[in-house]
């Protein structure tokens, strides 16, 4: 009799013996939950990269067919890259309508013509945004406009003369994770303010380091990298084609 009522006085949890456990499990769940977290984070990085190498792919082949490379600003015709017939083609896509190439009352306003597997997963603004079963690539992905504003300047020619500054190519931003079609070394930081909030002029040209803090891109040579922020922001050298010194 006595030892089953010492076994009786010792069945039940004190409350401070609950709480531990309790405590213990909830610690144990966060970790978990925030390493699930970032490998679906990492595991988007890596699907964004191969949609980037594949971009990459589609430009070599444009270039290597017509002899240029991808127009993307004030060429006529005034086109977004993503909307070149060419570029299309070597991606995969059907030609864009005569709508999507119109665009709207609001200046650098295209409708969206790609497919979801075209858009980083990562990104937030483009999937919220479908129409009629596209996305908007432009709160995607960006192309360097720097490289050819940076030739006109010199006087040297359209970045389209790859024989410029082919030597470079392995070390200069092409396309990059962004929340306009096209990305600028001086509306680069805008995305520090706004996040991934596109908000129309506010965050014209500014890019998204996405990936934990981190840009993933293609270089002209058509390699995929990735960035830090810091670097992207204050290293202007990967947004111009050319050296300080003449050519």
């Amino acid at each position: 009799m006595r030892w089953m009522s010492w076994c009786k006085r010792f069945e039940a949890f004190t409350l401070v013996e609950l709480l531990v456990v309790i405590s213990t499990i909830a610690l144990l769940l966060g970790i978990l939950l925030l390493s699930l977290g970032k490998a679906r984070a990492q595991a988007r990085s890596v699907v964004c990269k191969s949609i980037l190498r594949n971009l990459a792919l589609a430009h070599q082949q444009y270039v290597a067919e017509t002899g240029m490379y991808l127009p993307h600003t004030g060429y006529d015709p005034y086109t977004p890259w993503y909307n070149n017939d060419y570029f299309r083609q070597a991606v995969g896509l059907p030609r864009a309508s005569d709508e999507q190439k119109q665009r709207r009352q609001q200046i650098q306003e295209w409708q969206a013509n790609v497919p979801r597997n075209l858009i980083c997963p990562q990104a937030r603004y483009a999937p919220e945004h479908p129409e009629s079963g596209l996305y908007p690539i432009d709160r995607s992905y960006g192309v360097n406009v720097e490289c050819d504003a940076d030739a006109m300047r010199r006087g040297v020619g359209s970045l389209f003369d790859k024989e410029s500054w082919v030597r470079q190519s392995a070390t200069k931003l092409f396309l990059a994770d962004a929340l306009d079609w096209w990305i600028t070394y001086l509306n680069c930081r805008r995305y520090f303010e706004y996040g991934e909030n596109y908000t129309g002029f506010e965050t014209y040209g500014a890019v998204a380091c996405r990936h934990f803090g981190r840009m993933n891109l293609i270089y002209w040579d058509g390699h995929v990298g990735q960035l830090p922020a810091e670097q992207v922001v204050n290293d202007s050298s990967l947004w111009y084609p050319f050296k300080l010194e003449q050519e």
